[in-house]
């Protein structure tokens, strides 16, 4: 998914027009700013405020200023600054991830996530095939893929509210909800591999080629993994030493661009190269100090992402048709695709092994989709086979609808399950 190139020529004998753009990044990020204000007063994901606002300014505009009120929404260089937001919002994912999680709960998280990951799938491409039966294997396989995805954010959000985050159901939790994004990332770069290979713009479709995906993306994440292992320790001093304390800053996001094109030259989606930045500079997830007392990069970095993060789901939000929605193929599908991404995450409990653990609190941390399912979306909407968008517009509804409910309905019942459980002493 690739959007500069348009970006920065006009037609020739024509002078660029900032017009739709300058519009666009006014309304968005006021209206994003304004309902992640109030979203967080309520205590919902800001994620959900900000694509539903998307989804109103996508249908109302056009009522007050016809088609012209959007115009802002195909401008390349507003499409080129959201892919950015989201560069950023998966490199900040990568700063907070704690590899040490995984081995602290082991086995437990990682069966988790594995069942996370294939039951989704499965569930996704049953659901596609039943009710998109004209739709291309690789739609269905991409559905599949969307559903397997899981918003760390939003359930450690929900952990730390509660107190939860140390318990032994927070802790597998969470490491199984980072496996499972560093499964989902490794699995969305061999699909939208096949898909560019089955469109004729990359090598031919063979199980060889899958493999050399597979191996290349699994190769990729290992080796910066190892490298900030060894290395992030003496690049946090050396910046401390400079006494710029924006010199961290302005480090990792070189190292954020520079490893997104690397991943995009091996071909693989740009975000996992910016995950993967994210993991080397800080594998540890403690912070990476800038020289300055309680200063870190993660806190850096929170103005630039409150700014650039809300363009991508806002703009996902325009795309959205409410016709569609009321349209009873597309709710059909939506409803299937919400109670195949609630089983199959549930269907995780399955893989806990200890004894004494609430398995239902598991089971229900692990479903919200939240920003990494729009995501996910977003590059299938992007991609394209046989000339057509490989999600289409009603497919592309209907995900989002399945987003927006697990979203929204997945901290309520988490809550509810811990706080059910903590009065029965259940939660340590």
């Amino acid at each position: 998914m690739s959007f500069a190139s348009a970006a920065w020529a006009a037609a020739p004998g024509e002078e660029p027009q900032f017009g739709p753009l300058l519009f666009g990044l006014a309304v968005m990020v006021g209206a994003a700013r304004a309902a992640g204000l109030l979203a967080e007063r309520w205590k919902q994901p800001s994620v959900l405020a900000e694509l539903l606002v998307g989804i109103g300014l996508g249908n109302l505009l056009p009522v007050f200023l016809g088609e012209a009120g959007l115009t802002f929404r195909s401008d390349p260089a507003l499409m080129f600054l959201a892919e950015v937001g989201v560069l950023i919002l998966l490199f900040d994912v990568g700063l907070e991830a704690d590899v040490r999680a995984l081995a602290r709960v082991g086995v437990s998280s990682l069966l988790v996530a594995s069942i996370g990951l294939v039951v989704p799938i499965i569930l996704g491409w049953g659901a596609a095939t039943w009710l998109l039966p004209d739709s291309p294997p690789l739609t269905r396989l991409f559905v599949g893929t969307t559903l397997s995805a899981t918003s760390v954010g939003i359930t450690a959000r929900v952990l730390r509210d509660l107190g939860a985050t140390h318990s032994r159901e927070g802790r597998i939790i969470i490491g199984a909800a980072i496996a499972d994004d560093i499964l989902g990332l490794v699995l969305l770069a061999v699909v939208a591999g096949m898909v560019t290979a089955a469109a004729g713009d990359g090598p031919s479709l063979s199980a060889l080629a899958i493999l050399g995906i597979l191996v290349r993306a699994v190769l990729f994440l290992a080796v910066t993994v190892g490298l900030g292992i060894f290395l992030s320790e003496p690049i946090a001093r050396l910046a401390g030493r400079s006494g710029d304390p924006d010199i961290v800053l302005v480090f990792g996001l070189s190292l954020c661009f520079a490893l997104a094109f690397v991943a995009e030259l091996l071909g693989m989606a740009g975000i996992i190269g910016a995950f993967a930045a994210g993991l080397m500079l800080d594998p540890y997830g403690k912070g990476v100090r800038t020289g300055k007392a309680n200063d870190t990069l993660a806190e850096r970095l929170r103005p630039l992402s409150s700014l650039f993060v809300p363009l991508f789901f806002v703009l996902m939000g325009t795309h959205v048709h409410l016709g569609s929605l009321m349209d009873l193929a597309v709710l059909g599908f939506g409803t299937v695709l919400i109670l195949g991404a609630i089983a199959g995450k549930l269907a995780c409990s399955l893989g806990v092994l200890e004894r004494g653990v609430n398995r239902l609190a598991i089971g229900v941390g692990m479903i919200p989709r939240g920003e990494v399912g729009l995501v996910f979306a977003g590059i299938g909407t992007g991609l394209t086979l046989e000339g057509r968008p490989l999600l289409s517009q009603s497919v592309f509804s209907a995900v989002v609808l399945m987003v927006l409910v697990t979203t929204l309905v997945a901290p309520m019942a988490l809550r509810w399950v811990l706080d059910r459980s903590s009065e029965q002493g259940g939660v340590r």
